[in-house]
């Protein structure tokens, strides 16, 4: 029997909406509706009758890169359909990113028929009520599960023992991204290569770091030597994991965050999603499972078999090096807004207690 993944030991259901998850009550509305309204209505989502509806459009707790507003009608909870989720792009956070091109990726990538929220519409101005350009999607109902936190890695473990539904789900998805043919995709600008894919990080962690790290320049050093065999570019999310995804009635009803997205080498998101990092490691060990979703091996065998490809363990330990080396650098980028005054977000400090786990996992990954 698929179970739904529980992740709030209150009794009250918990909205991830983006990278924000509210507890039952939400915040009093704290600004007018009418420019969501409006994007909707200019977009046919809603008619003019609907505007005099009781809309409520109220800013979620939390969001790292991105804040999330919920419009919904009254007080209750949202109905699907009948909610709306708006991604803003705040002057400082976790990691600058294009939400113009964010923006069009969800349109591709609903179009090719992946589960994302539908977008309707964006407004480029920055200086907007809800503090940044903004753009405005259906919402989706359901959870997403946060592998660092016991009840939901355990959760999670216990579907995969029942069955695998969401393990199926996170491979097939995977692989329909990957499938979207390139040529779509031109807005992302020309395809990364391997050299490149690091040098972007590269040049993050110079322009961000407050220290210089030997185990960090190391492995930006190990991995140019070991450039695999170039494959096709496809569409890469470039932050795939269970917590991405929104889970409804024991299924992967959307994924979410693609702001790290671009066109490269789709092996880096098989690297990325093997690290243990992903199923929870922090302190303490996390699950034995890739992400606390599946068996490693068994992924790895579906996408192959999805893809009619070979997964070649070697790339995918590069590319697990290069996704941990872009997760320390997008903690620096957070540490160093913290430090420079940009943001009192106390949370960006915070980054650097994840630091220290990562660093484990690239050494290990190389074998030291």
């Amino acid at each position: 029997m698929e179970r739904p993944v529980p992740v709030v030991d209150d009794g009250r259901r918990a909205l991830w909406l983006g990278e924000r998850r509210v507890r039952g009550t939400r915040r009093e509305p704290v600004t007018s509706p009418d420019s969501v309204l409006d994007v909707l209505v200019e977009a046919g989502r809603l008619g003019d009758a609907d505007r005099s509806k009781n809309w409520a459009l109220r800013q979620l707790a939390g969001g790292w890169s991105r804040h999330t507003w919920l419009l919904s009608e009254g007080e209750g909870e949202p109905a699907q359909g009948e909610a709306f989720v708006v991604r803003v792009k705040p002057p400082a956070s976790l990691l600058d990113s294009d939400l113009d091109l964010e923006y069009r990726l969800y349109k591709t990538v609903a179009a090719a028929g992946v589960t994302v929220p539908t977008p309707y519409g964006i407004e480029h101005a920055t200086d907007t009520p809800l503090g940044g350009s903004w753009f405005v999607m259906d919402w989706v109902p359901g959870a997403a599960p946060v592998t660092w936190l016991r009840r939901d890695r355990e959760a999670l473990e216990a579907d995969w023992a029942g069955g695998g539904r969401l393990g199926r789900d996170l491979v097939e998805t995977l692989a329909a991204i990957h499938a979207i043919p390139a040529s779509e995709l031109g807005f992302l600008g020309p395809p990364r290569s391997y050299a490149d894919a690091i040098d972007v990080w590269a040049r993050t962690y110079e322009q961000d770091r407050l220290v210089r790290d030997p185990v960090v320049e190391d492995a930006f050093a190990w991995l140019r030597e070991r450039e695999p065999d170039p494959v096709p570019p496809a569409l890469v999310h470039g932050d795939y994991r269970i917590g991405n995804t929104m889970i409804h009635d024991g299924r992967i009803a959307a994924v979410v965050d693609w702001e790290l997205a671009y066109l490269g080498d789709p092996r880096y998101d098989l690297g990325y999603a093997a690290l243990d990092y992903l199923g929870g490691k922090f302190i303490e060990p996390g699950s034995a499972l890739l992400e606390a979703v599946c068996d490693r091996d068994w992924f790895f065998r579906a996408y192959e078999q999805l893809r009619a490809t070979t997964v070649d363990p070697e790339v995918v330990r590069s590319y697990s090096v290069l996704g941990a080396l872009a997760l320390i650098c997008i903690l620096l980028t957070g540490i160093r807004t913290y430090a420079d005054g940009r943001t009192a977000d106390v949370r960006m400090a915070w980054n650097r207690y994840a630091v220290p786990g990562l660093r484990q996992d690239i050494v290990r990954l190389m074998g030291w």
